[in-house]
């Protein structure tokens, strides 16, 4: 029977026996997914994660992919070649990054430790960290040992589906001697335009509601940093509740509008009022009393109905509630300081006492959701933002709870907040 543990409120870790199997984990994670009322699942190393809320089983067929590699890495070693040619693996899970499959099947006689820091990585590197291999899709940090390249067409996300791997696939491995030029390659694609409206921030996103289809391809939910404040932003402006809006963070964008719109914002404090119509520009510029806020612009001149501005984030975020775990040891209370590492993937936290606690040292990689916290080796603590990795392998002694998360938005660097459990 799987140890499951609360993963917040909305969410379930449920960690299998040692030995399962790739093939028995999809299984698994495929049927979980098919039942009443499961948003996600997304799958770790031996531990499905599954999220509430009503959603779609996602099922596809394995299939075999032949791979041309040449191994030509720094850390190759001679003793490994006349094991590769033909050496079969499977795709267990995906994570980490777009399209990142971790695969299963790497002799364990030839294991090598993960490297202490991470490094500049190409897109193409084959790479092993203990007994786990994997392809990188895309250009990124990476702490693996790089053993050699491959010109397959990993990842794009101009394509549908957008990786060539999926979880439960296998990987033949094809050893060869020929240069290696990875194809060029798109990590995402830009969010469409809003019709009849220009941009010009560095710190403005178009954004909409978390799409969890996403997870099937290593990518998280993204969405709003907070959701429900995008909808009454939205709703504000006479649009549907998904239309996309422009989440401002810090300074906020100049924003020109072709015609006449209603324009909405929530979040929080700015110089513009809370619903109004504008043609021309407009200046959201600095945001006060918390970081972020949602600007909603009408989708036509007039539309069929307006709400009123929804709240305004600015008391009541020093205190955010969280439940403990999934991890043991977890935390129940501790106070931190918001460090300016912060962005949509994450905020990085200063415990501001030592928390003492000591992460197992070969901690398999789980799921994360947005309001993960994990404890890093330094001793930080990392709240997960809407664009996180969906899996990680660092300690998770806490989660925030799904209706506090919105607190995670509006965190500003210096000031100090306090996890509690209840």
């Amino acid at each position: 029977m799987p140890n499951v543990t609360p993963a917040g409120d909305r969410a379930l870790l449920a960690e299998l026996d040692d030995g399962v199997t790739a093939a028995e984990l999809q299984a698994r994670a495929a049927a979980i997914r098919a039942q009443d009322g499961v948003l996600a699942c997304i799958v770790g190393q031996q531990a499905p994660r599954l999220t509430g809320q009503a959603g779609a089983p996602v099922l596809h067929r394995n299939r075999t992919h032949t791979i041309e590699v040449n191994f030509d890495g720094p850390e190759m070693r001679d003793e490994f070649r006349p094991r590769m040619d033909g050496l079969r693996l499977t795709a267990r899970y995906l994570g980490f990054r777009a399209g990142f499959a971790y695969l299963e099947g790497w002799p364990r006689e030839l294991a090598l430790p993960r490297r202490p820091t991470s490094r500049p990585v190409k897109r193409g590197s084959f790479a092993v960290a203990g007994t786990v291999a994997g392809f990188y899709p895309i250009d990124t940090p990476g702490g693996w040992n790089l053993l050699g390249t491959t010109d397959a067409p990993l990842w794009d996300a101009r394509r549908n589906p957008p990786n060539l791997i999926k979880a439960g696939d296998e990987i033949v491995i094809a050893a060869v001697d020929r240069e290696m030029h990875p194809p060029a390659n798109v990590e995402e694609l830009s969010p469409a335009p809003i019709d009849g409206v220009e941009i010009d921030g560095r710190f403005a996103n178009i954004v909409s509601l978390p799409d969890y289809a996403r997870i099937a391809t290593g990518r998280s939910p993204g969405g709003a940093f907070d959701a429900t404040s995008a909808i009454a932003a939205n709703r504000a402006a006479g649009n549907r509740d998904d239309a996309p809006v422009i989440e401002c963070a810090m300074l906020g964008p100049r924003v020109r509008l072709r015609e006449r719109r209603v324009v909405a914002w929530v979040g929080a404090d700015c110089d513009l009022p809370d619903v109004f119509e504008v043609e021309g520009e407009i200046n959201v510029g600095r945001i006060r009393n918390g970081l972020r806020g949602w600007l909603a612009i009408s989708e036509s001149p007039r539309p069929a109905a307006r709400g009123e501005g929804g709240r305004r984030p600015g008391e009541g975020r020093s205190i955010i509630r969280i439940v403990p775990g999934p991890h043991e040891p977890s935390i129940r209370e501790v106070e931190c300081e918001v460090t300016p590492q912060l962005n949509r993937v994450g905020i990085r936290l200063r415990p501001l006492t030592p928390l003492n606690i000591e992460a197992p040292a070969d901690l398999p990689s789980c799921g994360m959701q947005f309001g993960t916290i994990q404890l890093h080796p330094d001793g930080s603590l990392m709240a997960m933002g809407p664009g996180h990795p969906i899996t990680g392998g660092y300690l998770q002694p806490m989660t925030v709870r799904w209706d506090e998360r919105w607190k995670l938005a509006q965190l500003v660097p210096g000031e100090r907040v306090r996890f509690v459990a209840e």
